[in-house]
């Protein structure tokens, strides 16, 4: 289960790794630079065992590891340098391996699995200074290794490292074979523009890049690459076509590229809802990417022409604005699928010559980009497959039963393709939230998830469908959760998948881990609004008023009149005891979308746990007379009865009257049966029995 950071300082020896020209190498043969990579981790990692270094993280062609002793780190690196040493005498020149180290000992915080602070700063800055197989040391390890080593050490100068404050001393340790090659004094040549401009010359990614993430490993990854992490975006792809008609094709082949390289593990793709924000932007590559936090783009355009179409794609490198790979695609319409395939493997393939995501033989990963497609060679069905998610995307009501007959079309022509099965088990999901949990609804949802199933056992997003079924309607929550962990198993970037398990979870007595779950969601999908509402309910189910009220305030800034917004920040007062404040924000949300249930019922609660029994009995008895008419809000009266119950028990009868309305008409509300609004009732022998009616403990 998750849990808060726990942090500590301690003094350390950390050492910075890199691997000598694999960027050039892995641009001229990308399967050779993979083999050397995969020997030159392996003899390493030997080394580092020996030594008693704990390996903190590898990233690409790196090492960042911590040692307990600035003499077993440097008795580390001269035994790495003498095994490639004497691995490179017999090797051809083009499969030498040679590394670069970087060595310091200071004062470090270690904070669960990650260690920062200005002792990793410094390993960070000197490993770039050392040469191609060889050995460069702060003033700090100098002084603990000096006349218990037996080897010279040869002081290079004083350099003003970038954003460290105080001017550090640098060393080289004289390896055995270097003593006849090394000139008799050496200066330190080096400044923050000499060191930029020599690792350009080195290959892709020399630029120094801080971008918030200095002194973590982080950092020193994006210093070398150019790539803040392994986070892509795919922007929306733009249609060349003369004909309107052709937007669908073009959202659609953007949202299958992101679907595909989704499934790479290794990879972080952001979602399409916040992707779809930028479509027709004017923004600079280099903002989108600050904006999304991301290191990767993957833009391109479509251009349709009769029987044939032309794909551009480029990948490009956010941090420099510089291309890593840029593609033309030129193809019958009826190889589409091919052409999706094959710009989603080079995506891939440049990605993993730069963040080794993939190995240089075809992984399972990099199989699932290649195999798991659209399930049609029919192209009339898939083009009616994109329609219908081209309207689903859309996300209104009219739009969502706009989508249905092209899913329907899609199967017609096709039935043994899977994905429009699994498109209309998102909509009919979709709908079910808008219009109730009506048994029809739901029957489709899940006849429409198994078809797809049945055709194809890896959609992912079908187990989602099938997992809210479960959950939320059926009350069958083992099932669910197998559900919902296969669904990520299978495509780990979905944020739709996180989004709806940390509800499934807040089922039960795990905030915590319902709460990481949904940070996920939003890490993967940062501009869904949606997904932004939902973490400040997971925030409010665990008690944490302060940490949902500051989290709803800021996505508030992104749309300050979105009504869902406003209902959680009021509830997050609420919570505090902040009542003015609430019952003002509720009133926005008033003024914005009406005297809705939903609202109604915050005031009631508002209302009721301020004191002013009146007013929330009239805000009340408003909202039971609207529910009348409208199925699936009995929640947001129980609601207001249990905050009138927590001052009066005399209400206790009606709260349970409503919580058993809202149990008949399966709302997800139910969920919130276990949050700490609830505790007063914990030890009530009906609520007892009624959770364990959902087959949940007490």
């Amino acid at each position: 289960m998750p849990h808060e950071p726990q942090q500590h300082r301690r003094l350390a020896a950390i050492m910075f790794t890199d691997m000598v020209g694999y960027s050039a190498l892995s641009q001229k043969n990308e399967a050779l630079a993979l083999d050397l990579l995969s020997e030159h981790r392996d003899l390493l990692r030997k080394v580092f065992a020996l030594r008693e270094g704990r390996e903190i993280e590898a990233v690409g062609d790196g090492f960042f590891v911590e040692f307990p002793s600035a003499l077993s780190g440097a008795h580390c690196a001269v035994d790495i340098q003498r095994t490639l040493h004497e691995r490179n005498a017999s090797a051809p020149k083009d499969r030498r391996i040679e590394v670069r180290i970087g060595l310091h000992l200071g004062d470090v915080v270690f904070q669960d699995n990650r260690v920062h602070g200005d002792g990793v700063n410094i390993a960070a800055r000197i490993e770039p200074l050392a040469e191609p197989g060889g050995i460069c040391i702060s003033e700090d390890v100098a002084r603990q290794i000096q006349n218990k080593i037996d080897l010279p050490l040869r002081r290079l100068g004083t350099g003003d490292l970038k954003n460290i404050r105080t001017p550090v001393d640098i060393y080289r340790l004289v390896l055995p074979w270097e003593r006849k090659h090394l000139p008799g004094s050496e200066q330190l040549a080096f400044s923050v523009r000499h060191l930029q401009m020599r690792r350009t010359l080195v290959g892709v990614g020399g630029l120094l890049v801080a971008g918030g993430l200095a002194g973590t490993w982080a950092w020193k990854r994006a210093q070398k690459s150019g790539l803040t992490n392994n986070r892509i975006a795919v922007l929306p792809f733009v249609s060349m076509s003369a004909s309107a008609d052709d937007e669908y094709f073009v959202d659609g082949m953007t949202e299958e590229l992101i679907s595909r390289l989704s499934r790479v593990k290794g990879m972080e793709v952001i979602a399409r809802t916040s992707i779809a924000s930028y479509k027709g932007t004017k923004k600079r590559i280099g903002e989108i990417a600050g904006e999304l936090n991301v290191g990767t783009v993957l833009e391109g355009s479509v251009r349709k022409a009769g029987g044939k179409v032309r794909v551009t794609a480029q990948l490009i490198n956010a941090s420099t604005d510089s291309q890593l790979r840029a593609e033309d695609y030129d193809r019958e319409l009826k190889d589409i699928f091919t052409v999706q395939t094959d710009i989603a493997q080079h995506v891939t393939n440049a990605l993993a010559a730069h963040l080794t995501l993939v190995s240089a033989v075809p992984s399972p990963e990099t199989h699932a980009v290649e195999s798991k497609g659209t399930g049609t060679k029919d192209f009339d069905a898939y083009n009616a497959y994109l329609k219908g998610r081209f309207y689903y995307n859309k996300g209104t009501v009219d739009d969502l039963h706009k989508a249905i007959p092209h899913f329907e079309n899609a199967i017609r022509l096709d039935g043994s393709y899977a994905l429009p099965h699994a498109g209309l088990a998102d909509t009919y999901a979709n709908l079910a939230g808008y219009e109730g949990a009506t048994a029809a609804l739901y029957s489709k949802v899940r006849s429409a998830a198994q078809k797809a199933l049945q055709l194809d056992e890896s959609l992912g997003e079908a187990h989602t469908s099938l997992g809210i079924v479960k959950a939320f309607y059926d009350y069958d929550l083992p099932g669910a959760g197998e559900e919902f962990r296969r669904a990520l198993a299978l495509n780990p970037n979905s944020a739709m998948t996180h989004d709806w398990y940390s509800w499934y979870l807040l089922f039960f007595p795990k905030s915590e881990e319902a709460i990481a779950v949904e940070r996920r969601a939003v890490h993967l999908d940062p501009l869904a609004l949606i997904i932004s509402t939902d973490l400040g309910w997971v925030l409010e189910h665990a008690g944490r008023w302060d940490e949902a009220i500051a989290h709803v305030r800021k996505a508030l800034e992104l749309d300050p009149g979105n009504a869902l917004l406003l209902g959680a920040l009021a509830l997050g007062y609420v919570g505090k005891e902040m009542y003015p404040e609430a019952l003002a924000t509720l009133q926005k949300r008033i003024d914005i979308s009406g005297r809705d249930v939903e609202v109604l019922g915050m005031l009631a609660q508002a209302y009721a746990l301020s004191g002013d029994t009146t007013k929330a009995l009239q805000a009340l008895e408003e909202a039971k007379q609207k529910a009348q008419n409208q199925p699936g809000q009995a929640w947001y009266i129980t609601q207001a009865y249990r905050a009138l119950a927590t001052r009066d028990r005399r209400y206790s009868d009606a709260m349970y009257k409503w919580l058993d309305i809202a149990y008949e008409q399966h709302e997800m509300g139910l969920v919130f049966t276990s949050s700490v609004e609830w505790n007063s009732f914990r030890s009530d022998p009906r609520l007892i029995a009624f959770r364990k009616k959902l087959g949940l403990n007490p």
